[in-house]
């Protein structure tokens, strides 16, 4: 067959039938082998972990830290989950998210699949997941908040409206203007029709701003203008949101500890009771892409955070390796980030067979029972020639059950043969 049959086959394959003869809807192995961070939580449930142990200790985890004592602001536990590359230790962090999200209690959890190369980066990287309107709005309740309950601020506004013609001022503090700080912020702008009053009212709207942001952020002016930087494109003030994010700027690299607090604050305002911070790929931190010198700052910053800020929780992830480096840089910091830690094993070929069914029965048409066209055999040869790793498992299953749908008829089996026919070892 040609290489262009065998594109119009493809084409011409009707998905919601393509799979029919195997009992599934579609392909429920990852074609990378690796975990959609973008997947439903519905599916990431689903697929709890095969071993037992991890799970004892996912669960214990989000158990002991979901439900500590809610009398004091000492929230923090920091896991560990450890593993060699292609273990899953991205989906376990996933699994943890959903299973914290699916608890009653109201938990602010954020996903962060590279840490960067300094602490300011990771911060920029907690603001970008809460999104640049939704941290915008936490920020302009709390100012607008305060600023309705100070009579000094709210007369050196209203004394920019005019008081003569006849109709009366709309009250910019009036209920309707609360939905949103745009609405607060017309309120006044729609009322002044003089340029040069326009402009003095920026101005001392952006004094009132950064008042109010450095005292709710312990007297510190540096992250009082980080927060002002975010908001003031509001104002006809343009910033580069990118700029913001991603930490640029040595300036804040010893304000983390600060910045963290001001967010959790801000965070914690809006009614959530716990805050999560899940961080993958952690080892980069290991992996040669710091100095030496930036590595010992990037350690002790991070210390001194874990140190100085108690109502979080932080679940990491890295290969073993890297946290063996760790252990050797640093020390203290290993003995940290170790409260709990959560070892994920390569797998044995029953895993592996259970791993098949799970996927399976995300896909089946009615409930498949044990490997469903897979022949046992078949399963154990991948697992082998994959090094027992469950990335390159998936990987390999995904491309024998599209080889498998291709050539094989209905009733027939996925066997050992047809495996080795199709994956080299």
């Amino acid at each position: 067959m040609s290489h262009i049959d065998i594109l119009k086959e493809k084409r011409e394959q009707k998905p919601e039938t393509k799979y029919k003869k195997f009992g599934l809807k579609y392909n429920p192995f990852p074609k990378s082998g690796t975990a959609n961070i973008n997947e439903s939580s519905e599916t990431t449930e689903y697929l709890i972990p095969i071993d037992e142990e991890v799970l004892k200790g996912i669960v214990n985890y989000v158990g002991d830290s979901l439900y500590s004592s809610d009398n004091s602001d000492d929230h923090k536990l920091i896991g560990t989950i450890t593993g060699d590359y292609g273990t899953g230790k991205t989906q376990l962090l996933l699994f943890a998210k959903s299973l914290i999200l699916n608890e009653p209690k109201k938990a602010y959890v954020i996903y962060i699949n590279n840490p960067g190369t300094k602490l300011s980066q990771l911060i920029g990287s907690i603001i970008e997941n809460i999104g640049q309107e939704q941290f915008k709005k936490y920020l302009w309740n709390q100012i607008i908040e305060t600023i309705k309950s100070s009579n000094e601020y709210k007369n050196k506004l209203l004394s920019y409206l005019s008081h003569t013609g006849l109709f009366a001022n709309k009250d910019p503090f009036a209920p309707e203007n609360e939905a949103n700080h745009r609405l607060f912020l017309e309120a006044f702008l729609g009322q002044i029709n003089d340029r040069k009053k326009i402009k003095e009212l920026n101005e001392t709207l952006r004094d009132i701003i950064i008042e109010i942001l450095i005292k709710k952020n312990e007297d510190d002016s540096v992250i009082a203008k980080y927060f002002y930087d975010l908001i003031s494109e509001d104002f006809g003030i343009s910033k580069s949101w990118e700029a913001l994010i991603t930490g640029d700027g040595n300036y804040l690299d010893n304000k983390v500890v600060k910045l963290l607090n001001a967010i959790i604050t801000i965070v914690k305002e809006q009614g959530f009771e716990r805050f999560y911070l899940l961080v993958d790929e952690f080892e980069d931190i290991t992996s040669g892409r710091l100095t030496k010198k930036e590595q010992d700052n990037y350690t002790h910053n991070l210390r001194t955070l874990i140190d100085n800020e108690r109502r979080w929780c932080l679940l990491i992830a890295m290969t073993s390796t890297a946290l063996d480096d760790i252990a050797t840089l640093s020390p203290p910091l290993f003995d940290r980030l170790t409260d709990r830690k959560i070892n994920i094993k390569r797998l044995s070929n029953e895993q592996a067979r259970e791993l098949i069914s799970n996927y399976l029965n995300l896909a089946s048409i009615n409930s498949v029972e044990g490997l469903g066209p897979f022949e046992e055999t078949g399963i154990d040869y991948i697992n082998s020639i994959t090094g027992e790793l469950p990335r390159l498992f998936l990987r390999h299953v995904y491309y024998a059950l599209e080889r498998a749908v291709e050539e094989l008829d209905e009733g027939d089996k996925i066997s050992l043969e047809f495996i080795k026919k199709h994956i080299e070892s």
